[in-house]
């Protein structure tokens, strides 16, 4: 999962997760979990779901919502969004309903249940800004949400819309989907049906109906295939901005890249992304990234969205086919919906995967040595921000505790830095032949998808494939939590710290000066200059008391801050850009290419010449 959150002027952390276990061959019969969801007639912004069950033994049959799901990390408690539920026999008789939780439905006799039918209200709608990850929040992180938009847009991520009884995760599911005929829905699941107003999936078990999302919008999708691997690219963009064909070419550049980096060891067949574009109004979905599945991501991004977003998520996301697909322990293979035990090893599915994302672009000549570099830097500094001696293997397997969710974000930079150091001290063990990608199809092969190991025998079976090294490593900085001096490892393929030049994150703010202003009517957003140090307002002739109007072809919303912000994140040294301001009551639009400002911070630069065979095995094999 990557997640950016934005606050009123400031830019926070991207964060990562994964989702889900390889889907088994699909059952029917009478054995099966039959689920209806009608999407055509839809009730004052809420989903209309029937469950029509197998027989059921107990006195008191259970049905249940998750509280959570896998690669989230935080408590969801999906049932908050389900009411009107009803139960019945074979006669059209009512049941007896009961609701012990949010999550947990009751329902007496259970021996007599027929038929139970509910309705869904959509997460998208209620979502807090800067909430998900915060010690008291309780949003859905919006790639895990739900949206219904009659007629336009509804993302079905399961977990929102189908429950499961107790004891019975393992049951057959068919879901048969009523869809207005001019949407088309993006997953990477097989629909069994030729009616175009009906799509049918069938799923061996609960947690691949978790598994596996569908996006029904206006047909806007691309696909294309990569060594035998097919991957549909599915979007949602309200006003038009964004269109699958135009993320094609970058996506499919940096797919390839990662089939090249992975070789044998992914074995993908089919890959689905699934990107809605937010307004960021406030009934609009907030949560800026991305949810992996096993064959599938949920993006959500805000509008203006570049190739360059989709690729900073899919080329985190993607390896998670590596780990927890390949890799995992028994408490992700056997995940508990309503009761879940964590695994300690968030370093390892999270911190490899981070670090493979950004170390692939390097060894595949997408980014050059120095900007890969600066990003591992980046992730230093931006560590410094959590308890850096907080045991790794604690925090995670205590991760949902309120007082330690708010360092669940380290994963993605201290936990990058982890997989970074034991990838050096693997190389430098091995002379330059083996790394952490080694390791990898090592682990791999010695257990599988169907094969999860104990979560305390991963570090010994790592010290018996890499050695003692290794081992002594993790015990030490991750199990321990003994802070790691970076320069040390680093030094060892040739890098020295050193002060270099980074680019601000925010077009409008530098350091601690703010370049806009509210009018006195705040109905505007004007262009303060209190100096004239911000190189992108020079570059664009943007002058004092300006007034934004447009962004890149996206209009200024003066009543959402953060949104404007938003838009001034993370753009490209020399990259075109048009802004349309209204200056002695004339509208103009001013064109140029971005200009930012810069400030030094501790790098990291290759100055020992004396280790340059390992310095390029460890970035080039």
């Amino acid at each position: 999962m990557k997640i950016q959150f934005l606050s009123a002027l400031c830019v926070s952390a991207m964060l990562y997760g994964c989702a889900g276990s390889k889907p088994g061959p699909a059952a029917s019969g009478a054995n099966t979990m039959d689920v209806s969801i009608d999407l055509v007639n839809v009730q004052s912004d809420r989903v209309r779901v029937t469950v029509t069950p197998p027989a059921q033994s107990e006195e008191t049959a259970t049905y249940n919502f998750p509280k959570i799901i896998p690669g989230t990390y935080a408590i969801a408690d999906y049932g908050r969004y389900i009411s009107n539920i009803e139960a019945f026999d074979k006669k059209g008789k009512p049941l007896r309903i009961t609701r012990t939780d949010s999550n947990t439905v009751s329902i007496t006799p259970g021996r007599k249940l027929a038929r139970l039918s509910y309705l869904v209200d959509d997460t998208f709608d209620t979502e807090k800004e800067s909430d998900t990850f915060s010690e008291t929040g309780n949003t859905i992180f919006s790639p895990a949400g739900t949206n219904i938009d009659a007629g336009k847009h509804f993302l079905l991520n399961m977990a929102g819309f189908v429950g499961y009884f107790s004891g019975q995760t393992e049951t057959p599911y068919r879901i048969t989907v009523n869809h207005p005929e001019t949407l088309y829905g993006t997953t990477a699941l097989v629909d069994s049906d030729d009616d175009a107003r009906r799509d049918v999936f069938t799923l061996a078990r609960y947690p691949d109906v978790i598994d596996n999302p569908v996006m029904y919008a206006a047909p806007d999708t691309s696909a294309f295939k990569v060594d035998g691997m097919e991957v549909l690219i599915g979007v949602y963009s309200p006003r038009g901005n964004v269109r699958a064909s135009a993320l094609r070419p970058d996506v499919e550049k940096m797919m390839r890249a990662q089939k090249k980096f992975l070789g044998k060891i992914n074995d993908t067949p089919k890959y689905a992304v699934l990107t809605y574009i937010s307004s960021g109004a406030a009934n609009d979905a907030k949560g800026i990234g991305a949810l992996e599945h096993n064959a599938s991501t949920t993006a959500v991004f805000r509008d203006p969205m570049k190739s360059k977003d989709l690729i900073h998520v899919i080329s985190h996301e993607f390896f998670h086919t590596l780990a927890p697909l390949k890799v995992h322990s028994k408490e992700i293979h056997y995940f508990d919906f309503n009761n879940p035990k964590m695994s300690q090893h968030l370093w390892f599915y999270e911190g490899v995967t981070e670090y493979f994302s950004n170390l692939f672009q390097v060894n595949q000549g997408l980014i050059g040595a120095d900007v890969f570099y600066d990003l591992m830097a980046k992730k230093v500094a931006n560590s410094r921000d959590y308890q850096d001696d907080l045991s790794f293997t604690e925090m995670s397997r205590n991760v949902l505790d309120p007082k330690i969710k708010p360092q669940y974000p380290n994963v993605y930079e201290k936990g990058a830095l982890i997989a970074m150091c034991l990838d050096i001290v693997i190389r430098e063990q091995s002379k330059g032949q083996r790394g952490l990608l080694w390791l990898m199809g090592e682990l791999s092969a010695k257990f599988g998808p169907q094969k999860p190991f104990d979560d305390a025998e991963l570090i010994p079976v790592i010290t018996q494939i890499a050695g003692p090294e290794a081992g002594a490593f993790l015990d030490k900085h991750v199990v321990a939590g003994e802070p790691i001096v970076y320069e040390d490892f680093l030094a060892k393929v040739g890098l020295k710290k050193e002060p270099v030049p980074f680019p601000e994150p925010v077009v409008f703010m530098r350091d601690s000066v703010i370049y806009i202003k509210p009018d006195p009517s705040r109905t505007h957003v004007l262009a303060d200059m209190p100096d004239d140090a911000n190189q992108f307002y020079k570059a664009l002739g943007i002058q004092n008391n300006d007034v934004f109007l447009e962004f890149n072809g996206v209009p200024i919303d003066p009543t959402n801050l953060s949104s404007i912000v938003f838009l001034g994140y993370d753009l490209d040294e020399g990259s075109p850009i048009t802004v349309k301001v209204k200056r002695n009551g004339q509208d103009l639009e001013l064109k140029g290419a971005v200009k930012l400002n810069y400030a030094d911070g501790d790098g990291f630069r290759f100055r020992d010449e004396s280790k340059q065979s390992l310095n390029q095995a460890w970035l080039k094999n």
